[in-house]
């Protein structure tokens, strides 16, 4: 065993060594290695692989950040900018609230709060010193098309195999492994069931969008093809936040562009209208009103919260911040985590920042969803498909946020803060948020065409 995790170790040192290599001379390069293998990082649980591993996500960002600064452009005067962001101002008041408060709350324990919170909002700096041109965002799309379709694979393979095949391979019952009302919930490459659905959610929407705005090319035709079976992998993670994300997400898709999708969504909600009936075992896992119930009565606790803590009781008071941060301080749990979890984001948000956080989380997204909405039919070819995707990413992480803690979820806080940084990198090279010139125009099919032959 010892010598199997040398090895494998040694194959880690010299990967690392070549991905440092090519990021250090286009630190692009690590903003899409950190996209294709952060859905893979659940596989740690089971590789033999020293403990040291587990943080290859925060240091590539760390590496790529520091490389994109030394290899920036030396003369920025006079320049356009690369990278347009107009959610930056509620995003600055949610990070200095946030970071003050978890600093007077907790002291420098705090920082584990800040880490999970905002840690990720570092690739949008990336973007800003090495911004994404349209061969590196078309690539984006192919990652997130191909993983999303990788780990869907996985997990209807888990659901084939059953519990007992995956605790064999070194996955515990209980923690990765899990059952609801008897039907194992798949979480594939991820380490729950939560952020395996959440995840194919994405890369339906945000793929499906690029898909359906140019269905000849192959890459996007085979990706249609396998959206069903994406579908239903995605709800054997047994996620109705995914579920409802999905759902709004294409809403929005067809009131903004894709209007044939009306007719299928109702089709669609037709059929499965008519089959739930005869599956009452699926139907009273689904739309189970216990947790509702209970989460509902924890809510009215935290109104009298805020009220007596009108300035929250500080950022990583709750959720998974809260057991890192016990964690940090010598807690150790012994079964389920003590530390309230809202499965409310919004609650979480007033809870620990009070009205003034809650109201920078919300202006963050309403104005993301506007901008992104504006560019979907401004930009052209595949940039205003990508943007329109994004904007049913948002909306869909607005629907969620009402049952999960979604970015607080890991790698989906990946996926929010990067893509917002993409949209912005298109919007500035394109001329303006509002919309690019003629000759942008024609600049940006010349792009799109050599991204995609």
């Amino acid at each position: 065993m010892i010598v199997v995790e040398a090895f494998a170790a040694a194959l880690v040192l010299l990967a690392a060594f070549f991905v440092a290599r090519a990021v250090f001379y286009r630190p692009q390069v690590g903003v899409l290695v950190l996209a294709a293998f952060v859905p893979l990082n659940g596989l740690l649980a089971i590789l033999p692989l020293p403990g040291l591993v587990a943080g290859w996500k925060e240091g590539l960002v760390i590496f790529t950040l520091g490389s994109a600064y030394i290899r920036r452009s030396r003369a920025r005067s006079g320049r356009a900018p690369t990278l347009l962001m107009p959610w930056w101002p509620a995003a600055a008041l949610f990070v200095v609230f946030g970071v003050a408060s978890a600093l007077l709350s907790f002291g420098v324990i705090g920082t584990v709060g800040i880490k999970v919170t905002f840690f990720y909002l570092l690739l949008v700096a990336i973007l800003w010193l090495a911004p994404f041109d349209a061969r590196d965002r078309d690539h984006l799309v192919t990652v997130l098309m191909g993983m999303g379709a990788f780990t869907s694979l996985v997990g209807l393979a888990q659901l084939a195999v059953g519990p007992a095949v995956l605790v064999s391979l070194g996955y515990e019952y209980g923690t990765q492994v899990r059952t609801s009302g008897g039907l194992l919930r798949t979480f594939s490459t991820f380490n729950l069931p939560f952020p395996f659905g959440l995840y194919v959610m994405l890369s339906l929407l945000v793929g499906g969008a690029v898909a359906l705005a140019d269905p000849r090319r192959r890459r996007n035709l085979l990706f249609l093809c396998a959206s069903p079976f994406m579908v239903i992998a995605m709800s054997s993670a047994i996620v109705r936040a995914a579920l409802l994300g999905l759902a709004v997400g294409l809403i929005y898709m067809a009131i903004i562009r894709f209007r044939a999708l009306g007719g299928l969504l109702v089709i669609v909600a037709a059929l499965v209208g008519a089959i739930l009936p005869f599956v009452p075992k699926i139907t009273s896992v689904f739309f189970s009103s216990s947790s509702l119930n209970e989460r509902g009565g924890r809510w009215n606790e935290v109104i009298e919260k805020v009220k007596t803590h009108p300035f929250g009781e500080g950022l990583g008071s709750s959720g998974a911040a809260a057991d890192r941060i016990s964690t940090a301080q010598g807690t150790t749990f012994s079964g389920l985590s003590t530390n309230y979890q809202p499965d409310n984001y919004y609650v979480k948000t007033a809870l620990e920042l009070g009205p003034i956080g809650l109201w920078a989380v919300l202006a963050l997204l309403i104005t993301a969803l506007l901008w992104c909405t504006r560019l979907s039919r401004t930009l052209p070819g595949q940039d205003g498909a990508l943007s329109l995707g994004v904007g049913a990413s948002i909306v869909a992480a607005m629907f969620a946020s009402l049952v999960a803690t979604y970015f607080e979820i890991f790698p989906i806080d990946v996926y929010f803060w990067l893509l917002l940084g993409v949209v912005g990198c298109a919007a500035a090279q394109h001329g303006s948020s509002s919309g690019p010139s003629p000759s942008d125009r024609e600049a940006a099919v010349s792009r799109h065409t050599s991204a995609s032959s």
